[in-house]
């Protein structure tokens, strides 16, 4: 149930990482997000369809909590709205501990 919350959010927030750019204009930090974006894409996938166990599981937790680490440490350098980083940072949070909630249960 974690697991599947956790890959929902992470095709939700990846899609608006990808997509921000559209939202709040073409500019360095925007189109940087793109990858970052595809990337939460995929591995939501593979967390909705339940591929590769509990390696998808690891790597995802480790890949979320070193981007919400980045985004928090450098929150005040980004040239993205300051609501919409505060978000990907909380919804990071909150995808990290699904993903600790679904590995531990």
């Amino acid at each position: 149930m974690y697991t599947g919350l956790a890959g929902a959010l992470l095709v939700f927030t990846g899609v608006w990482h990808a997509t921000e750019w559209l939202m709040d204009g073409r500019r360095r930090d925007t189109m940087a997000l793109v990858p970052v974006g595809l990337v939460y894409l995929v591995q939501g996938y593979l967390l909705v369809t339940a591929t590769g166990g509990v390696l998808t599981q690891g790597l995802t937790l480790m890949a979320v909590a070193t981007g919400g680490s980045v985004a928090f440490l450098r929150r005040d350098q980004f040239d993205i709205r300051r609501w919409v980083t505060w978000t990907f940072i909380v919804i990071d949070g909150v995808i990290v501990l699904a993903l600790l909630a679904g590995l531990l249960g």
